[in-house]
């Protein structure tokens, strides 16, 4: 008889099964019990393991990316081919390791350093102030600096999503990707945890700005999705929701409006999935239309008051808000035209007369207090510049959106290549020839801005800037082929400042680099077998590549199967079926102009004449040419219709480079072109 069974007899009375010596709890389990008294440490264990389990699901604290903890997994992995002895002991092993597999998606951390995953307040305290320098209303605005001041109550997946936008900014930027992963872990914990709070969404939004600043437009589209979702599900997207106020009511409108303001810039302009772009119109144009649904009105703009002198007027970061509807109209504009819907721009029910009649409406409700006139940055000192940043940031944005819309809405090249579809197109000669000196106006606007940024020593981060830069330099470069040197020279000056302040993004956005990627192999292309480093470069044919074109114009609403394959979003299995665009960068534009700068005039005419195409083709050595071309231009002689096109003070004398402290503002020098001596005062675009 085993000593076991020898000693029973002498013990107090007991049941026939061991169960009955186990607590109730062991009962339940049908696990093994010690039989200890007054408490059982398995149950005490058991309840550990789930209270820990509880915190991760309210705090998020597990990161499964990090580094040390995967090497925790795989120690794990390498062990659980041969289990411990003490993994079937009756107690359960110490606590001082990860006791679940890495199949549980509730992975538990123990090592001190990666339980509380929680930035340090040196780290949030940076990382705040960073945010309030480089990006707060510039262009989200989220919240105050008195709503995160107290670093220690801010929830872990709002303060990981700061820390993964700031973090560029500064010597961490190698943690841009552990603060990015272990906000979209946390904030998908809340999801699934019924738990969603207001900082969840602003979370949302933080990380859309940083993917599209990083050139995952995939991923930031994703993350802005999911945002607008969750602010339908909370009825944020709904008038009625902001009439009971309360402490978190102006919030809840910044947060809105920044995810529109991000939807405006970055937001898919192609698929049947996309929202149309004029369903959020903010609330102070009058169309003169009936709104189709009474019932769902738009959500009122945030209270802004910088830079106001009266309480009536919008706020600059609400000005902003509306020419960034208009822009978001202009995009889409941008993506009809390269799928050949494109209407003739003259007609009134035109998509190119409605953008222009919002824009117009737009302009006409700006305030005087907000204008470029009367605020005067250029002669504001630097120091005055940093300290009021939050006015200046969102102001220096309307003043780039104010420009660029004009910019692309005029753009030669949606008319050259709509005329090849379009006969149409290239008959009425007072089109061509206003709208090829509005872009040409507000692409000089556009590097004037450029300059006074870098002599301000104002730091902009928002890509969007970058891409007005791009778009300019589009058309600067569509003028160094004009057979006027003087509007060639100024039109090379030009293109390389925009050319240098679209660089000067690239070290802390990605999207940025591949824009300047894209606009170096279109130079390239574009100077053939010349060279563009040269001052006194005057080609007589440019080449323009027209799938670089579009992806400059349209920047990140442009959709490949690579691009979402690197997006860390999809398997592979969701990427295979997309086909690769077909289009060939060597597929161009031959744009051809004449040697001589001179131009003649056939007054006979009345100035209505037919203008001569000055351009060819596309040509793709990689493609099949057409059976038949939709329009055929007539061979004559090769005029200069770039120049044609446009009016005399073009050609005046332009001086030669200027730095802004030589720029007059208030006198003008007759005899000069606008674009000369850079005075815009006898513009009709100075009072803005």
């Amino acid at each position: 008889m085993s000593p076991e069974r020898g000693t029973a007899p002498a013990a107090a009375p007991r049941g026939k099964r061991r169960s009955y010596h186990a607590c109730l709890n062991c009962r339940r389990k049908k696990t093994r019990c010690p039989g200890e008294k007054p408490s059982c440490s398995s149950c005490d264990e058991r309840l550990q393991s789930l209270e820990e389990k509880l915190d991760l699901l309210l705090s998020g604290g597990a990161l499964a990316k990090h580094p040390r903890y995967q090497g925790q997994q795989q120690a794990n992995e390498d062990g659980s081919t041969s289990p411990p002895e003490e993994s079937f002991s009756v107690s359960p092993p110490p606590r001082d390791a990860a006791n679940f597999p890495t199949t549980n998606p509730f992975p538990t951390m123990f090592d001190p350093d990666l339980a509380n995953l929680r930035p340090g307040r040196s780290d949030m305290a940076n990382g705040i102030n960073l945010y309030f320098k480089f990006c707060h209303r510039q262009p989200i605005w989220c919240f105050e600096r008195d709503e995160v001041s107290d670093y220690g109550s801010l929830p872990e997946e709002l303060a990981c999503s700061i820390l993964a936008v700031t973090s560029r900014f500064s010597q961490k930027c190698d943690h841009l990707h552990l603060y990015g992963n272990n906000a979209k872990t946390l904030i998908m914990l809340r999801i699934a945890n019924g738990s969603v709070d207001l900082t969840t969404i602003e979370s949302l939004c933080l990380l859309s700005y940083a993917a599209f600043i990083d050139g995952n437009v995939h991923l930031g589209q994703f993350h802005l999705g999911l945002a607008f979702q969750l602010c339908r599900s909370a009825m944020l997207d709904t008038e009625s929701v902001y009439l009971v106020r309360d402490a978190i009511t102006e919030r809840k409108k910044r947060l809105f409006w920044s995810l529109q303001l991000l939807e405006q810039s970055y937001g898919r302009q192609d698929g049947l999935l996309s929202v149309p772009t004029d369903i959020w119109q903010p609330a102070f144009h009058s169309t003169g239309e009936k709104q189709k649904e009474p019932k769902s009105k738009v959500p009122p703009l945030p209270k802004d008051e910088l830079g106001t002198t009266r309480p009536s007027e919008p706020g600059i970061w609400n000005t902003s808000v509306h020419l960034g509807w208009v822009w978001s109209q202009v995009r889409k504009y941008v993506s009809d035209c390269s799928h050949n819907i494109l209407q003739e721009p003259w007609r009134h029910d035109s998509t190119y007369a409605k953008v222009l009649s919002d824009f117009m409406e737009t302009e006409n409700r700006i305030p005087m207090c907000h204008r470029y006139d009367s605020v005067k940055f250029y002669e504001r000192k630097v120091e005055e510049l940093k300290m009021n940043r939050d006015y200046w940031a969102p102001w220096l944005k309307e003043q780039f959106t104010y420009h660029v819309i004009p910019t692309v809405l005029n753009h030669p090249f949606l008319y050259i290549i709509g005329a090849q579809h379009n006969p149409n197109l290239g008959i009425p000669n007072t089109f061509w020839r206003r709208s090829s000196e509005q872009a040409l106006l507000h692409a000089t606007w556009i590097v004037r801005m450029i300059d006074m940024v870098v002599d301000k020593q104002v730091a902009l981060v928002d890509p969007f800037f970058g891409h007005a830069a791009a778009i300019a330099a589009t058309v600067h470069l569509y003028y160094c082929c004009a057979a006027a040197a003087r509007l060639k020279h100024k039109s090379n000056t030009d293109f390389a400042k925009c050319r240098r302040f679209l660089k000067s993004f690239i070290p802390c956005s990605a999207a940025c680099g591949a824009l300047d990627r894209d606009l170096d192999r279109m130079t390239r292309i574009a100077a053939g077998s010349e060279t563009m480093d040269v001052e006194d470069w005057m080609p007589s044919r440019i080449y323009l590549s027209v799938p670089l074109m579009w992806r400059i114009l349209q920047f990140n609403s442009t959709t490949d199967a690579q691009g979402i394959s690197t997006s860390g979003l999809l398997a592979d299995s969701l990427t295979t079926a997309l086909r690769q665009d077909e289009d060939d960068e060597n597929s161009t534009l031959e744009i051809v102009v004449a040697t001589s700068p001179e131009i003649s005039i056939n007054t006979a005419d009345g100035g209505q004449d037919s203008p001569t195409l000055s351009f060819k083709a596309p040509v793709n050595p990689g493609l099949h040419p057409p059976q038949v071309a939709p329009y055929d231009p007539p061979t004559v002689e090769q005029i200069d219709s770039l120049t044609f096109n446009t009016t005399p003070w073009l050609y005046a004398d332009s001086s030669q480079l200027f730095s802004i402290g030589d720029i007059g503002y208030n006198q003008s020098e007759p005899g000069n072109a606008w674009w000369e001596d850079e005075n815009f005062d006898n513009i009709m675009f100075n009072h803005f």
